[in-house]
């Protein structure tokens, strides 16, 4: 022997797994409003069916978009849930106001939402059905702005289009929807919501 001290053997460390990322399959609930004017009667069941704690429909008949906008703090309260606002408004409007007031009001309507900060999907306002002119031509010129600052603005739109002047969706008023066509009407909003939360 040399007198020389062995060095020790050093176990080798073991090798750490890596960490591993542990994901939940549980989506975070969404709270629901849909809330809007006399269209909105009705619509509760099919509107609210999926998931009724936190869904609501709120029918305001005869409202204007600025009462939709005084309505507002009380609809969407402070919550967990990131809510989701579906508004359908400003039809009722279209047969008295001038396009540009109503263009207005939703400019002012969509400010007030975004202190509030939901996800908001507009619907299109609703044309008429036979020779009222003037009030689908505003209708669609509201409809076309409106597409267009949604989009400006982070908004959502969604266009229902002409199909409700179809035979058999309107009333003999040929101004509001038949049953049958509110029947419609709730369910392609009810398919909207499931595809805004998907």
């Amino acid at each position: 022997m040399d007198g020389s001290q062995a060095t020790p053997e050093v176990a080798p460390r073991p090798e750490r797994p890596a960490p591993r990322v542990v994901t939940t399959p549980t989506k975070k609930k969404r709270w629901v409003i849909a809330v809007g004017d006399s269209l909105l009667r009705g619509t509760a069941g099919p509107l609210c069916r999926a998931d009724p704690p936190l869904r609501e429909a709120c029918c305001l008949p005869g409202a204007r978009v600025k009462d939709i906008m005084r309505k507002l703090p009380s609809l969407v309260r402070p919550s967990d849930c990131y809510p989701l606002l579906l508004l359908h408004v400003g039809g009722d409007e279209a047969e008295t106001c001038n396009a540009k007031a109503i263009k207005r009001d939703f400019r002012l309507l969509g400010w007030s939402l975004k202190d509030l900060g939901p996800q908001v999907i507009f619907s299109s306002l609703l044309p008429v059905e036979g020779s009222n002119v003037g009030r689908n031509r505003r209708t669609q010129s509201i409809n076309t702005w409106l597409c267009g600052w949604c989009q400006r603005h982070n908004f959502e739109f969604f266009d229902n289009g002409t199909a409700y002047t179809a035979p058999g969706l309107m009333n003999s008023d040929r101004i509001h929807l038949s049953q049958r066509g509110k029947r419609i009407f709730a369910q392609e909003l009810a398919r909207l919501i499931d595809r805004a939360l998907n």
